[in-house]
């Protein structure tokens, strides 16, 4: 009786693996090329709808003792809910004829795109300008928590590390550097339709380029808010008593 139970369970899985014959040469099995090609057209096309032309495809293998019975049906290819759709990812196949199966191909995916970079090796706390930056083509699939594209939006911001010669600036590598410091007399702009008025101010915060702050008004005493400028003026928004 254990015997038999030992027979019966090793039959079973020989569709699935064995370890002589590859399932390429067995009319009996799907042939792993076919899932392997599948996988490929698939995420080539999906990558380049969304990521462009300048992709690089790598598709891995399957186990060779795979053995998959052959699909009776067209066999399917998607992706897996939540998944990446660019650096290490998998592509789902699957076979809904009378005997179903269904496995993942691993793939990886470069996807290449205009970068900035440091032109040079810069140190920590180092302001940005346009010398110091360049643009350069890197894969995109290693910079996961973001890049820039303009220089123009690195101008004045501050290293918060070093950096080597060609690194990539990301938002984790920048801050903005401060414009405005807390206490600091600031000059208030306010206007409409081309008439402006210019008062003085104190700040009550401090502020970076773009920096939305409190700032008392010296003359009225009320408390504006404000957007910080380059030249480390306050543009007026709503008044509070």
């Amino acid at each position: 009786m254990r015997y038999s139970l030992f027979l019966l369970s090793a039959i079973s899985i020989l569709p699935f693996f064995a370890s002589e014959a590859s399932a390429d040469d067995d009319p009996r099995f799907q042939s792993h090329q076919s899932i392997l090609s599948l996988a490929r057209d698939f995420i080539e096309d999906y990558s380049k709808s969304i990521n462009g032309e300048s992709i690089d495809i790598k598709v891995g293998r399957l186990d060779p003792r795979l053995h998959l019975h052959r699909c009776d049906h067209e066999l399917e290819a998607y992706l897996p809910a939540g998944g990446r759709t660019m650096g290490n990812l998998t592509v789902g196949v699957r076979c809904t004829g009378s005997k179903p199966w269904s496995l993942y191909v691993p793939v990886t995916i470069k996807v290449f795109g205009d970068v900035v970079v440091t032109a040079k090796a810069l140190p920590r706390n180092t302001a940005l300008d346009q010398s110091l930056l360049k643009v350069a083509r890197r894969n995109l699939a290693k910079l996961p928590q973001g890049y820039f594209v303009d220089p123009g939006k690195l101008i004045g911001m501050k290293l918060k590390r070093n950096m080597s010669a060609g690194q990539p600036l990301t938002p984790a590598t920048v801050k903005a550097q401060t414009v405005i410091k807390r206490g600091q007399q600031v000059m208030l702009i306010s206007g409409s339709q081309g008439v402006s008025v210019r008062m003085q101010g104190k700040a009550l915060s401090k502020g970076a380029l773009g920096d939305l702050i409190r700032v008392r008004n010296l003359s009225s005493k009320h408390i504006v808010e404000g957007t910080v400028t380059a030249d480390g003026e306050v543009l007026v928004g709503t008044y509070h008593q």
